[in-house]
């Protein structure tokens, strides 16, 4: 993948040329934000720039014999590791060529999309310590063709503290060895690998980069756009599920929940949160996210009447929401939850607990109408 197949991040493209060009290329990095922002694609652009033969001013040339296999995820010094649910095998060089197939289609996937390609989104993936085995199998061979050998690991927070196993290879890596570690979650890494790692914080992707790129979807109208761009938050696996439903799966989950913290009926909040705690995770920070934009909107129409980034149920919604009369400060206490709750949830809190509660707080902050 070439840089400028990489939706947005300029100036993060830009520092990685220069430090590539100057010969200061950190031999483990850690690269930090949500899949859809675009931290796998970026590290895979950033691996093939190093390893290109002819390389151009600011991009890989696409054309040498080390791109053209980069292109096609199969260089031989190129490595990857992953999560698996441990059915599906002992290493990751057994799921290597659908691996390579789900992320030639999307490189900007989450973990619940790669376990949905192994038919297995009801099982517990990690990198067991068979795979770490392997990974330091791996690092002993040294570079065939390349000025480096790439060692490229997914959701490194699946490592648990088998993790400590790789930490003599990541302090003192054989001769030219790049490491390149992609998560979401540092909190799950142990500390001594994020120690000995140089961190890549990844941003959302900016609007304007946003919408060339949506702009090419067929059929994309201008009201369509907006609305896309302002409720994905840069986010580009958001934008294009987005785009697959003409209103979010969430919309109903979140009308009713509102009504019953509206009027009160705490008695059915519990089977609620039951239901809805029992999503997988990454589907739980879809809903709130989509919280979040929805509540967004409703504090942005407390100051303007222009709903231009919303339409039929969800425009209706923000009005009637609208309606009750909540003070910026109610709606403030209401987002605020929300995000404390997505925090937990990227954490690992029970679901259906953390729902409870905020159920509660809602209720509690309504009540002061």
């Amino acid at each position: 993948m070439k840089f400028s197949q990489v939706i947005g991040h300029q100036e993060k493209k830009q520092a990685f040329v220069k430090s590539v060009q100057n010969g200061r290329v950190p031999h483990a990095q850690l690269f930090i934000g949500s899949s859809g922002w675009g931290a796998l694609p970026l590290a895979l652009a950033y691996a093939q720039f190093v390893c290109c033969t002819d390389r151009g001013e600011t991009d890989s040339c696409g054309i040498c014999s080390s791109c053209r296999k980069y292109e096609t995820l199969t260089h031989p010094d190129l490595h990857f590791s992953f999560p698996f649910p441990r059915e599906k095998g002992e290493k990751s060089t057994e799921l290597l060529p659908k691996w390579r197939e789900a992320l030639q289609r999307s490189p900007y996937m989450n973990l619940m999309d790669w376990m949905q390609v192994l038919d297995a989104e009801k099982k517990q993936a990690n990198i067991p310590t068979s795979e770490i085995r392997d990974i330091l199998k791996k690092l002993t061979l040294k570079p065939y063709e390349a000025a480096f050998k790439v060692m490229l690991i997914w959701l490194p927070e699946y490592l648990g503290k088998e993790g400590n196993i790789l930490l003599k290879a990541i302090e003192e890596p054989s001769q030219n060895t790049l490491f390149l570690l992609v998560t979401e979650n540092t909190e799950k890494i142990i500390g001594t690998i994020i120690s000995r790692t140089q961190p890549v914080r990844i941003a959302p992707i900016d609007q304007d980069s946003m919408r060339d790129y949506l702009r090419r979807v067929p059929d994309m109208d201008s009201e369509k756009l907006e609305r896309t761009v302002q409720v994905a938050q840069g986010d580009l696996r958001s934008a294009m599920q987005l785009l697959q439903e003409t209103e979010s799966p969430f919309f109903e989950i979140i009308r009713y929940w509102m009504g019953l913290c509206a009027t009160r009926k705490m008695h059915a909040i519990v089977p609620w949160a039951d239901k809805v705690g029992s999503f997988n995770r990454e589907t739980l920070k879809g809903f709130f996210l989509y919280s979040l934009e929805l509540f967004r909107g409703i504090l942005v129409s407390s100051y303007t009447d222009n709903l231009s980034t919303w339409s039929g149920n969800e425009a209706d919604f923000i009005l009637k929401f609208k309606a009750l009369g909540l003070t910026v400060t109610q709606l403030e206490v209401i987002i605020d939850g929300l995000e404390s709750a997505l925090g937990h949830i990227e954490r690992n809190a029970r679901a259906p607990l953390v729902l409870t509660d905020l159920s509660y707080t809602i209720a509690r902050n309504m009540k002061k109408l």
